[in-house]
């Protein structure tokens, strides 16, 4: 009986794990470190099946992040002790919301499709920064994305002039690209630059030499390698330029990423100048419907209601019947199924 309630307290961990902020749908998907706030965009690969590829490095999702500048301070988000990390579920997408006395950012994810495609291919993400002091404040913003696809074949990056290149760059305003490809060979990574909303400045290096940048990395370098500590690895940073946020105002910032297959086809894809048919996603206000709102409520009730029969069950392990046992295996098993169909 203490083996099969061990076993069953493993059951209800799996199904809390399966509460886990993951989102999927169409081609695409985002998985949240909720503790952390970071997170990794993924791309499915198999059409039938759930294989999906990473479009940036997963083995540690902080080699990803986000940083501000406030008033020429600079601050990691998911580091700082300054802000609070709240994540949650999106009609179609993710948030994380990072908070502090002075300011909240929240980062959503969200899913959109391209002209030539019936289901979510591409992500539309968006900063949302709001002051939430009695002052005006200087803002900036850097995003670094630890690429990955385009490492095995040592083709790290495609735009719109270059087929590839073998030395760091940087793309703003004139010499700003329609585009910028990190290509790979079941999935690759397209950030769209033209006609939309985009960062003032796109930046691609090594990764190390581009994260230990405390803020602007202008002094581009050949090849993708420091040697001996980051060999062959990539970077995308995006900045966004300084802006006065008012006492009391918000401000938005935003970039777009479609995904698609192997490198080369896509590059001819976006080369016929494949864009976003139109968004098609939630007011990003909108967490969920309210009928998925009702289901997750009765789901929390649930769970607390099998806690309760578990923490139960094992303070009377002697007199705990098998059918009594059974009962909560069938809970959890109706909660995992419920859960599962769900992604």
């Amino acid at each position: 009986m203490k083996r099969t309630l061990a076993i069953l307290a493993l059951l209800f961990v799996g199904v809390s794990m399966l509460a886990a902020l993951d989102v999927r749908d169409g081609l695409v998907r985002v998985v949240v470190d909720e503790t952390t706030g970071r997170l990794i965009l993924y791309r499915l690969t198999t059409v039938k099946g759930s294989q999906y590829e990473a479009l940036f490095f997963d083995d540690d999702a902080r080699t990803s992040f986000l940083s501000i500048s406030l008033d020429g301070r600079k601050i990691k988000l998911g580091e700082s002790q300054e802000f609070k990390i709240s994540a949650k579920r999106l009609l179609n997408g993710a948030s994380i919301e990072f908070t502090s006395p002075v300011l909240s950012l929240t980062q959503r994810v969200e899913f959109i499709k391209s002209t030539d495609s019936r289901v979510f291919n591409g992500f539309k993400i968006s900063y949302e920064a709001k002051n939430l002091g009695k002052r005006d404040y200087k803002l900036s913003l850097r995003q670094i994305w630890d690429t990955r696809l385009g490492e095995k074949s040592g083709v790290h990056f495609i735009t719109g002039n270059l087929s590839r290149f073998d030395t760091e760059q940087i793309f703003q305003g004139e010499t700003m690209i329609p585009y910028l490809i990190s290509p790979g060979e079941a999935a690759s990574l397209g950030l769209l630059l033209d006609k939309l909303a985009h960062p003032d400045i796109v930046v691609v290096a090594n990764w190390k030499r581009l994260s230990d940048t405390a803020w602007m990395y202008d002094n581009p370098m050949r090849g993708f390698s420091l040697s001996p500590y980051s060999i062959n690895d990539s970077a995308l940073g995006l900045y966004w330029n300084e802006i006065i946020l008012k006492a009391g105002a918000s401000h938005v910032f935003i970039h777009y990423f479609l995904t698609g297959g192997e490198g080369r086809e896509f590059v001819k894809d976006m080369k016929t100048g494949l864009s976003i048919a139109n968004e098609q996603i939630a007011s990003p206000l909108a967490a969920t419907t309210t009928s998925a709102k009702d289901k997750l409520l009765l789901d929390i009730e649930e769970i607390k209601k099998i806690l309760v029969s578990l923490d139960t069950a094992i303070e009377t392990v002697d007199s705990v019947k098998d059918e009594e046992v059974q009962t909560l295996l069938d809970r959890l098993a109706s909660l995992a199924a419920a859960a599962g169909t769900e992604k």
